[in-house]
């Protein structure tokens, strides 16, 4: 008996690269889709951390009669750790109102020291700021004279927020960070995306209307003079504020928005740039484009020769500590507009300076308003006169409307600029 065999026929080779290069092409059609749903599903979380963030701020308000105060905590000693220097953030005030009752509970009760001696500034490189002088003190590295004044423990409201031996500073709230930022680890502590509305000024935009006498904070007339017409903003620095301070409209008038953190790339959102001074800064905020700064090639990154490393400061980036009120780590003004230039005003993690809000979204930041309405501002928005000076005592634009366009009137609470925003570009 004849078999009869039937052959099967196999794919060329032909054939083959022409299914694999169909499969390419689908791919590289539907990664860009596929990234993209990712990308706004991240947003989304994002937006809802900020109203999150928005609500609890809120329960704070109707609880106490009043905003959380930027700057605020205790204060009384000069001895490092026994106090935090009325340096803590808004975040810290919320915490009850963001689920984190355990971690506020921790703040408010005393501890033991853990054992290290690490004291950020201090204890790392033997130098601290003294606010009274305004200078840098250098201890030579001869520790023990600190040491036998630091406390045995902390006491409630726990110590400077830039100490890393207190563990509460170290923890990371899940509801403080975008998912779309990429920025763990060290050097950072804990890490915040979210930053609060200063206004549309820099002048007391790191000290309020206080200084410090002794380690105690009392009011100083020229910084409440200067701190008045520059801090336009919902939060002001070691100032009470409410809601019945914001005249222009709680739909109109920031409250919060992104702060996107360092990845130690000198990205000039993020890495601070050092200044030439409050003084020239004040008046010339665009003062960094015209100093050989940026880099021409890489124009979202300052230069190689651009100095942005801060003196005694390894955790000195944007974002780096949730917990410390100083503007470099949750504050922004609304001068620059959204993912401008981050620029110091001296070389120091205290000063005052740009802070522009910032995010990894693609060209745009989210904001949450004092209505708690949530939206997303692009890097496109009227940000009006770029070389007009900020306000502040004896600025032309003291006691005027915001010179910086739609973005500078959404930073002030009280400037006469009841309009409304429609559809935002």
């Amino acid at each position: 008996m004849r078999i009869k065999r039937l052959l099967r026929r196999a794919f060329t080779m032909v054939e083959l690269l022409a299914v694999v290069a169909i499969i390419g092409v689908l791919v590289g059609l539907l990664l860009p889709a596929v990234q993209a749903a990712r990308e706004g599903a991240r947003r989304h979380s994002c937006a809802n951390n900020l109203m999150q963030i928005g609500i609890a701020t809120h329960a704070y308000h109707a609880s106490f009669k009043q905003f959380p105060t930027q700057l605020s905590g205790t204060d009384g000693s000069t001895v490092a750790g026994r106090d935090n220097d009325r340096r803590l953030s808004v975040f810290v005030a919320i915490l009850p109102f963001m689920g984190q009752q355990v971690v506020a509970d921790d703040i408010a009760t005393a501890q033991a020291k853990s054992g290290g001696d690490e004291m950020g500034m201090m204890g790392m490189f033997g130098e601290y700021f003294d606010e009274d002088t305004q200078q840098w003190v250098t201890t030579d590295g001869d520790e023990e004279g600190a040491k036998a004044g630091e406390p045995k423990d902390y006491l409630a409201g726990g110590p400077e927020p830039f100490c890393r031996d207190y563990g509460p500073w170290q923890i990371e709230i899940p509801s403080y960070r975008c998912p779309s930022d990429p920025g763990v680890g060290l050097p950072s502590m804990g890490r915040s995306n979210y930053a609060a509305c200063m206004g549309d000024g820099l002048v007391a935009i790191n000290t309020g209307p206080m200084k410090s006498v002794q380690g105690t904070f009392v009011i100083d007339k020229q910084r409440q003079l200067q701190c008045d017409a520059a801090m336009r903003g919902v939060f002001v620095p070691r100032q009470v504020t409410s809601l019945r301070d914001v005249r222009d409209g709680a739909a109109n008038t920031l409250l919060y928005a992104e702060a996107a953190t360092d990845l130690g790339d000198r990205d000039l959102r993020t890495a601070a740039a050092i200044g030439p001074g409050q003084a020239i800064l004040r008046d010339s905020p665009r003062w960094y484009t015209g100093n050989d700064l940026v880099d021409v090639e890489r124009p979202e990154f300052w230069r190689v020769g651009t100095k942005t490393i801060l003196a005694a400061v390894t955790d000195g980036g944007r974002g780096f500590r949730w917990a410390d009120g100083m503007p470099l780590f949750t504050g922004f003004n609304t001068i620059l507009p959204p993912n401008g230039a981050l620029v110091l005003s001296a070389n120091r993690d205290d000063s005052s300076g740009l802070f522009s809000s910032s995010s990894r979204h693609q060209s745009g930041v989210t904001a949450c308003f004092v209505d708690n309405s949530i939206r997303f501002i692009s890097d496109s928005i009227d940000a009006g006169d770029q070389s007009a000076a900020t306000p502040y005592s004896g600025s032309p634009t003291e006691n005027t409307r915001s010179p910086f366009g739609i973005w500078g009137a959404m930073g002030t609470r009280a400037s006469s600029e009841l309009v409304q925003f429609g559809d935002l570009p």
